[in-house]
């Protein structure tokens, strides 16, 4: 399963989020979101693990607690969500997928589109 985990400091690396997830089971992958153009972390991160239980004591342990002064987002990706829904995630890489984050600020992408197809007005 795969966890979504944000309000992380922008100095944190792929192993220290692996390190702070290890501790309620094994971790597959942990990968922190970079901008695509700067290579700067973009306070995001994406955690896969196996057993459900781990993921749920995970979830259970992290949301809420504070880390360098910023308390975790941290909950279940689900299938539905954004970056799940243009392929690419079967490769189990989130971060890679054309659908993914865009480097915009938040994990639902651009512009929003109104009704009738229409932006702006």
């Amino acid at each position: 399963m795969q966890i979504y985990v944000s309000n992380l400091p922008l100095k944190i690396t792929d192993e220290e989020l692996k390190s702070m997830f290890e501790k309620f089971g094994t971790v597959k992958s942990a990968e922190i979101g970079l901008d695509k153009k700067t290579g700067a972390s973009m306070g995001y991160g994406i955690v896969v693990m196996a057993v459900k239980s781990d993921v749920r004591d995970a979830i259970d342990g992290l949301r809420g607690k504070e880390f360098e002064g910023k308390p975790l987002r941290v909950r279940v990706l689900k299938p539905g969500d954004a970056f799940h829904s243009e392929g690419g995630h079967a490769t189990g890489d989130p971060l890679k997928s054309k659908g993914g984050f865009r480097g915009d600020g938040g994990p639902r992408g651009g512009g929003a589109l109104r009704r009738g197809g229409q932006r702006g007005s």
